[in-house]
């Protein structure tokens, strides 16, 4: 007789042990190389915030060094040095020279923490104090001062004022894609907020006034003459009436000074375009102010007041000598390029600086929603007078 073992079963067991041992090594590995991938995520995070904070950790360096330049007299030896530094492209201008350093306390290495084990520090950082033109942004009904500073005293003779900045989204990136421009500058109805001139989409309304002093001793009929006012109305470029960016706006004839004049004349700017098919990153509309010759820039001190009006915007502003020669800005709002690093990770920052006090000036000398009553009392024993506002 004979007897047959099967074996087919120990083969289906070992089978089973291979595969789900097979499965679990690959479970294993796919779970370590996910917590790899969020370990390293981690660490990037961490590094890209930690560089972050190092290149505006240069920012801020740069300002102090503005700061120190602006507080310093002419005569100062310092502030010759300083200008060296902070009108150069170099890197490390800022650190080659030794009284710079000390004067603003810099590490001459970029460091941020004194501490060499930690790798955090900025590898590079630049200022220029003179830029081609001044950009800003202001909320509707909100001014902005704009000093035209020219360098090295520089003559100008128009400002060219351009406003609402293409973008794909509005905020502080730019105003977003304009959807319509006025036809002629009466404005239509704004009734309620879906049907205001911003919720329509049209770029703001923009008023901008020039202020003026001349040099030495001057009286307030000097400021009266200098001072001048325009009320731009973004227009499509089919209203023949409009004037186009090109098209210089002669300040002195346009807004004339002194009592009973006429009320000062909306003017239609002829804004680039169709919308919404503006270019990200351009501006829809831009103005050229023509200055009055007779009282030239080199004679005069000049600020530019630019307020929106029906919804906020985005402008830039730049100071031109005929025929179209741009002139910089000095010391208005200087350019600070720091390079942040990290590890093996960096980051770049790009940032404007205005430092003046001249952003921060009023809207208004008083403001009221009700009547505003002005009182006066003395008493010195002899008289009285009470409150008399009704």
């Amino acid at each position: 007789m004979t007897v047959r073992t099967s074996n087919q079963s120990g083969f289906v067991s070992l089978f089973t042990v291979i595969f789900f041992m097979l499965l679990i090594t690959i479970i294993t590995i796919g779970f370590l190389r996910i917590m790899a991938a969020e370990q390293r995520q981690a660490l990037d995070n961490d590094l890209n915030a930690s560089a972050q904070a190092a290149a505006q950790s240069g920012i801020e360096d740069a300002k102090r060094a503005i700061l120190k330049y602006n507080s310093l007299p002419s005569s100062d030896p310092l502030k010759a040095q300083l200008q060296t530094a902070l009108t150069s492209s170099q890197c490390d201008a800022l650190f080659t020279n030794a009284s710079v350093r000390t004067a603003i306390n810099l590490n001459n290495t970029g460091s941020i923490n004194n501490q060499a084990g930690l790798n955090e520090y900025y590898t590079c950082l630049s200022v220029n104090l003179n830029t081609p033109d001044y950009i800003g942004s202001a909320s509707a009904g909100k001014s902005e001062f704009v000093p035209l500073v020219p360098q090295n005293g520089d003559k100008y003779d128009k400002v060219t004022i351009s406003w609402h900045l293409a973008s794909q989204t509005i905020g502080k990136d730019g105003d977003g894609e304009p959807n319509n421009y006025a036809p002629g500058v009466l404005l239509p109805p704004v009734t309620g907020a879906a049907n205001s001139w911003s919720a329509q989409g049209y770029p703001a309304y923009l008023r901008v006034e020039l202020y003026g002093y001349p040099n030495g001793t001057f009286t307030g009929a000097n400021v009266d003459n200098l001072s001048r006012s325009v009320f731009l109305v973004p227009n499509a470029s089919s209203n023949a009436a409009a004037i186009s960016s090109t098209t210089p706006i002669d300040m002195p004839t346009t807004d004339p000074r002194g009592f009973e004049q006429n009320k000062t004349n909306l003017i239609g700017i002829k804004c680039s375009g169709t919308p919404p098919s503006i270019p990200t990153g351009s501006y829809a509309c831009s103005a050229t102010l023509q200055l009055d010759t007779s009282q030239p820039s080199t004679s005069n001190n000049y600020f530019l007041r630019v307020t929106p009006l029906y919804g906020s915007t985005h402008f830039s502003v730049q100071m031109i000598r005929n025929p179209s020669t741009i002139v910089n800005f000095s010391g208005v709002e200087p350019v600070v390029d720091s390079t942040g690093r990290a590890s093996d990770v960096f980051r770049r920052i790009q940032s404007r600086i205005r430092l003046d006090n001249t952003a921060n000036l009023p809207e208004y000398a008083a403001e009221s929603a009700g009547d505003i009553c002005k009182t006066m009392q003395v008493s010195d024993g002899s008289y009285y007078q009470g409150n008399v506002c009704p």
